[in-house]
């Protein structure tokens, strides 16, 4: 059971922290491309833009990453 406390249940009733306002409005090919840049971003510097780490962290092929970074227009 989940207790709300209007007629919906929102992300702050199921305890939710993450916060999806920003792809409020935007096509779904946008938000994907979006979190996908975001990710790789976050990943490359956590992992001192090490392509090995980056990929098994994201689960994806080295040159999947290569083609994604393209696609993104993330500098390799």
């Amino acid at each position: 059971m989940i207790m709300a406390e209007g007629r919906k249940v929102t992300s702050a009733d199921l305890e939710l922290n993450i916060s999806y306002s920003k792809y409020e409005g935007v096509r779904l090919k946008e938000a994907k491309e979006t979190l996908e840049k975001e990710l790789i971003q976050n990943s490359l510097t956590k992992n001192k833009r090490n392509i090995s780490k980056v990929a098994d962290e994201l689960g994806i092929s080295r040159p999947s990453l290569y083609e994604l970074m393209q696609k993104l227009g993330i500098e390799k």
